[in-house]
């Protein structure tokens, strides 16, 4: 048997360009035959529907409540619903974090102000995979191979020739981890691209395995 995963997933209120509600994304999910999905909702760089002015505990707060609630709404339908972050660095490029947790946030306050280099050392101390989202979308340039562990190289919501470089840019660096993301604002976008495996993702540690091992293929 086949699972499908989507692997880049905004949701309201928390990604201010979103609108798609827990509820709805469960819906969205189950109906198009989904197992499950990682939450990558827009963090305090980034196009977060969150005030900023927020104490750090609070803002990240808002964010495992959005997820909670996703779980809740997926649980009804026997999904697969994991946590994650989509954060912005530098001046225009973005990164999704994979097996992050609320509670690594809650820890570490210093990435309020954090650069490119400190969110990619936090994260990957602490064991969460770093993928750098649409890498050539725009203004976007593919942050230091040394600093992420993989790339997007498909993203459903943006142009063919930007995942055409990206899968050039993988193409020259062998050994990364490649994912697939419809990058999904509305119920409408959940049902394309991300993974296919043989097994559930049931968490985090799931997650990362699967990905560090290749144990997938891309839906594009």
């Amino acid at each position: 048997m086949k699972y499908k995963y989507q692997l880049h997933t905004h949701t309201a209120p928390t990604s201010k360009c979103a609108h798609t509600t827990p509820k709805e994304l469960a819906e969205a999910l189950h109906q198009a035959g989904y197992a499950g999905c990682v939450v990558t909702n827009h963090f305090l760089h980034g196009n977060t529907g969150v005030s900023r002015e927020l104490p750090w505990a609070d803002f990240v707060a808002a964010y495992e409540n959005d997820y909670l609630e996703c779980k809740k709404e997926g649980e009804k339908y026997g999904l697969d619903i994991i946590f994650g972050i989509e954060e912005g660095v530098g001046e225009h490029n973005e990164i999704l974090c994979y097996g992050v947790t609320p509670e690594m946030l809650y820890e570490h306050p210093e990435l309020r102000e954090g650069s490119t280099e400190l969110w990619c050392s936090v994260m990957r101390s602490l064991g969460v995979l770093v993928i750098q989202a649409h890498p050539f979308r725009y203004l976007c340039r593919p942050i230091p191979a040394e600093l992420v562990d993989g790339i997007e190289v498909y993203n459903n919501s943006h142009s063919p020739e930007y995942n055409t470089e990206a899968r050039e840019y993988a193409s020259a660096h062998p050994g990364i981890i490649l994912t697939s993301g419809a990058d999904t604002h509305s119920p409408s976008d959940v049902g394309y691209s991300g993974i296919e495996v043989d097994e559930r993702i049931r968490d985090r540690e799931d997650l990362i395995r699967v990905l560090r091992e290749g144990r997938y293929q891309l839906l594009t």
